[in-house]
């Protein structure tokens, strides 16, 4: 995460195969990595680290996040930054 998008702003995994997602924020702001589709479709190690209902990642500027889960259900899902949207901070997931 930088200000305003997303590096890569395409993510893909394959359904039923548990990732380690690392979210660095380089950014001078705090982003959030929302994809309630995608997190509400996977299982996680500890949702502890969803906020916003559920919605999203947040990381706050010069942190990182580790967040283990498994995608279950194939399809693409939306991501964006909940505050930056509406800058282009925008983006997609594909799970196979």
């Amino acid at each position: 995460m930088i200000d305003d998008k997303f590096e890569p702003d395409h993510l893909i995994f394959h359904h039923g195969v548990p990732y380690r997602l690392h979210l660095e924020n380089h950014g001078k702001e705090l982003h959030e990595f929302t994809a309630p589709e995608f997190l509400a479709a996977s299982v996680m190690r500890d949702p502890a680290l969803l906020k916003n209902g559920g919605q999203d990642i947040v990381v706050q500027p010069g942190a990182t996040a580790d967040v283990d889960l498994e995608p279950l259900n194939p399809g693409t899902y939306k991501l964006t930054c909940a505050d930056h949207d509406w800058d282009g901070m925008t983006g997609d997931i594909t799970v196979e």
